[in-house]
């Protein structure tokens, strides 16, 4: 180390630095690239000049003025030397230069003025296809900041003038770093270059809303690959089943695509097509969900910690945002299964400025099994969806989305026994959606989306019967039919804004108004009788519930988040919204809350509040998805279900690649409704309101979770402890006393592993165990004298299922009927699956050719889908389990163009 004498400054410096041209330039190349791993403890500054010299070459030069505040304490692994020396002297008053083979030290130059901010903005799109990068990771090595691109891949971030380096990683993709020197606003779009080889994102910025570095806790992204990976039913892979192996969520009946989030019921979930609700996001009668993996770029679930940008759901947020299209090239997929074929083409409209991305499935069951039927009775079942989407850029700071679902399940009967009768029916139920999005740029630091939407849910049943008879002298036709419509539609308009003042605050605001029709139920019938001699006259009637309920709903919300410190975070919001149906409004105020402190580097404590309304319910009283599920609104006597959320987290990042959580949360419910006791629903929504009771819920759990999200091996480990049960008022459900909630399991255990052997061949394997949910099993049978009123609200703590037909009479009956001491008085036995797809892929002259081979309930596992009361050879009761999935193998041939 040389160290130099103040008075002597000039004449050894010029010394020194002429020494310096005899020096070879092959030992300075060296010593210059060299990456340094080094650890230091309490360490003075000639300390740590002179571990440097011996380990590089350099030489420092420094003035005896020069020292630090504080001894150096550091902890790097091979990281470049400037890097180290940005490091060190980041809060230090001391600037270096390198000259040669030495490093000049010397005091900061202090600034009257305050060095002028400017503003780097633009969008991160994928190099080859030009779509958006949505969660793409920000740094600045200089300034230590850092953001993320929202979901539409737009950033903006502010820093002093000077000089900037940025870094841009994105799982999957080549890392890019621009350096320059930054004197005005700047736009900065940044085309990425995707990389077979996963590398570990180095997530510096608080700006993300999933995972460790995220503000937001109880929050987490799904990979696509990951989705794709994980087995499923015949093959057919599928985001909501995905979901389901998170920590916290519970699948319902075994098999199905219910989601039971945190105590929750299906209709508590706020689920988002590119921003737009789904009302029913269920196929083949809740086994599949309507979102296919190859229209999908992203998906978010949201447990707690809820933006304010969400309402209008207790439980939990899932937002699936759909692939842009290829502005580049065309490509495509084709795909053949046992029970469905799908294709995905994309490509430009015009090249660099417009692009589609279409995507279409359907299932055969019906033409598989049609050669199959006998001709005097018919059965037909299939299922299908449409995604499609157009994208143009307007220019850099203004672009449109037009976005267009459909999808439907159609199920049919025909009975034809003679020529003279014929009967049969059709059900029809699916979504419609469409929107248009508009994203505009006001400056590079205000960024909007204005979007317009319209989305109709519909059920639509209709059956017939045709009796013809010949006469001797005239033949007659008697013919009945009856249709049955319910649903809901939207129309809706909203606009969100995206503030970023400065580097340590984020701001996102807006509000959004919504049109709700709600047609609970249209029912019509005809009759009418024709002979061959003269026309009969045709009657019609119309049931008395026929009238459709009008609803608006507008909501408006604000949130900032943002960086007191550099270990302490915090987002604050509210989301405000009012409800005006029949005459009477509710208002809510919804405030939310997350912090985030950084403890050591590798550990983050979290903990949050959030307050939920939900002003729409859904009948239901089948143990699966039924397309006769209807949605009604909050009404005069109905109240808005309310929610607080509580939640406390740890997380640690310190082995290369692995991510480890710990949550806890406590959750209650308000208004949360059940059928009183002995009454249920099936397709008719006649008085319902008198049919159930508003009473209170409470859930609590422990969620702990591994994830390897790096490197040939990934997936991870999760285990759930959980609680979930409702309470009535004195007198009512249960007569008022606590009962567990119908999927209140108390413990969950999930695996999921994914690994690439090599470019050929890669494998998924799921694991889950979770205990028994509950149900209401009879116990005994008595006797008893009743108003023939159909409704018994229940005696000394029990209540009763009747079961005997009712008659049009008020007269006291006399009957027999199942006696429960209390409701959900049985617990179901453990289930546990083991599912497995091996993919053999093979690259071809024009794409990828890929067989994919499955075994969903490799061990058949015979689980419980519901359990019921029977009675054996012996005529003793006994309770019986039915089981819907036993062990399925499947296969399907996928090709990429």
């Amino acid at each position: 180390m040389k160290t130099i004498h103040q008075g002597h400054l000039p004449v050894r410096t010029i010394v020194l630095i002429g020494m310096a041209f005899f020096i070879t330039a092959q030992v300075h190349a060296q010593n210059a690239n060299a990456r340094l791993t080094l650890t230091l403890r309490n360490v003075t500054l000639k300390e740590f000049t002179k571990i440097i010299e011996n380990s590089t070459g350099y030489s420092f030069i420094y003035s005896e003025e020069i020292n630090i505040k504080h001894r150096i304490n550091l902890k790097v692994k091979e990281k470049p030397l400037h890097e180290i020396l940005d490091i060190v002297f980041k809060d230090e008053t001391i600037s270096y230069q390198f000259s040669d083979r030495y490093i000049l030290l010397q005091k900061k130059k202090k600034t009257k003025n305050v060095s002028r901010k400017f503003t780097i903005s633009g969008y991160v799109t994928d190099g080859t296809s030009s779509e958006t990068l949505i969660g793409t990771n920000i740094f600045e090595s200089h300034q230590n900041q850092g953001t993320t691109t929202n979901p539409y891949g737009f950033y903006s971030i502010t820093l002093p003038e000077g000089e900037t380096s940025l870094r841009f990683s994105y799982l999957g993709y080549a890392t890019e770093v621009c350096q320059f020197i930054l004197s005005q606003d700047t736009l900065m779009n940044i085309r990425m270059q995707g990389n077979t080889q996963l590398q570990e994102v180095v997530v510096v910025s608080d700006r993300a809303e999933a995972g460790a570095m995220a503000t937001q806790m109880g929050s987490i992204e799904i990979p696509i690959t990951q989705i794709k990976s994980t087995p499923s039913i015949l093959g057919e892979a599928d985001v909501m089943k995905a979901i389901q192996l998170i920590p916290g969520v519970q699948a319902g009946v075994d098999g199905s695509a219910g989601l039971y989030i945190r105590g929750g019921s299906p209709d508590q979930n706020l689920i988002l097509l590119d921003g737009v609700p789904v009302y029913n996001v269920d196929h083949m009668f809740g086994f599949f969900s309507v979102f296919t993996p190859e229209a999908v770029k992203k998906v978010m679930l949201f447990k707690s910690s809820f933006p304010a940008r969400f309402g209008g759901r207790l439980s939990s947020v899932i937002d699936v945002r759909t692939n842009d299209g290829d502005m580049q090239k065309y490509h495509g997929m084709l795909s053949i299964g046992l029970l469905t074929s799908k294709f995905n083409l994309e490509g430009p409209i015009v090249k660099g400025r417009t692009s589609f991305n279409i995507s279409a499935r359907r299932s055969y069951l019906d033409l598989l099994a049609k050669p199959f039927m006998p001709d005097d009775e018919k059965y037909s079942y299939y299922f299908y969806d449409v995604n499609a989407k157009i994208n143009h850029k307007f220019s850099d700071r203004s672009r449109l989305f037009l976005s267009i679902y459909n999808g439907k399940d159609h199920f049919a009967t025909k009975f034809d026994e003679n020529t003279d009768n014929e009967d049969g029916s059709k059900m029809n139920w699916g979504n419609t959606i469409a929107s248009a999005r508009w994203n505009y740029i006001f400056n590079n630091r205000l960024f909007s989306n204005t979007t317009v939407a319209f989305n109709n849910y519909e059920l639509g049943i209709h059956s017939y019967m045709t009796n013809q008879f010949f006469g001797s002298t005239e033949n007659k036709v008697n013919r009945y039919s009856a249709d049955y419509r319910s649903g809901i539609q939207d129309w809706s308009y909203k606009i969100d804004f995206d503030f970023n003042p400065s580097p340590i605050h984020r701001i996102k605001f807006g509000t959004e108004y919504i049109y709700h029709i709600f047609r609970p139920e249209v029912m019509t019938s005809k009759i009418s009788d024709h002979t061959s001699k003269q026309v009969g006259q045709e009657k019609t009637y119309y049931s008395i519930n026929n009238n459709p309920l009008y609803a608006h709903e507008i909501s408006a919300y604000a949130e900032d988040n943002f960086r007191l410190n550099t270990r302490f975070r915090l987002n604050m919001g509210a989301h405000l919204s009012l409800f005006h149906v029949q005459n009477k409004s509710y208002f809510s105020f919804q405030p939310r809350i997350s912090a985030r402190y950084q403890l050591v580097k590798d550990i983050a404590l979290k903990t949050s509040y959030t307050q939920m309304s939900q002003y729409v319910h859904l009948l239901s009283s089948m143990p699966i998805s039924m397309p006769t599920d209807l949605w009604v609104p909050v009404t005069p006597k109905i109240k808005p279900m309310q929610s607080h959320q509580f939640s406390l987290g740890g997380y640690y990042t310190g082995i290369k690649g692995w991510e480890f959580s710990a949550e806890g949360y406590y959750k209650t419910m308000r208004n949360v409704l059940e059928y009183k006791d002995g009454v249920s629903f099936f397709g008719t929504s006649a008085g319902w309101e008198n049919k159930v009771e508003m009473g209170k819920g409470r859930s609590m759990g422990i969620e702990l979770m591994a994830q390897k999200t790096v490197g040939k091996t990934t997936g991870w480990l999760s285990y759930t402890l959980s609680k979930s049960d409702r309470k009535f008022a004195k007198g009512g459900i249960n007569n008022g006393e606590r009962f567990p909630y119908k999927y209140d399991r108390r413990h969950s255990i999930n695996l999921t592993v994914n690994h690439q052997f090599n470019d050929r061949i890669d494998i998924g394997v799921s694991w889950a165990f979770y205990t028994g949910g509950t149900s209401t099993i009879p116990e005994e049978k008595t006797a008893i004298i009743r108003p023939n009123d159909g409704i018994n609200n229940g005696s000394g703590g029990g209540w009763i299922i009747p079961y005997e037909p009712s008659f049009t009479n008020t007269s006291p009956t006399i009957g027999e009927t199942n006696y429960v001491e209390h409701r959900n008085n049985f617990r179901l036995p453990a289930s546990h699956r083991l599912n497995i797809g091996i993919n053999f892929n093979k690259k071809t002259k024009h794409g990828i050719r890929t067989w994919n081979i499955s075994l969903y309930n490799v061990y058949n596992a015979m689980n419980p889908a519901w359990i019921y009361r029977a009675h054996n050879e012996q005529g003793k009761g006994v309770i019986k389990k039915y089981t819907l999935l036993p062990i399925i193998p499947s296969f399907t041939y996928t090709y990429k163009f």
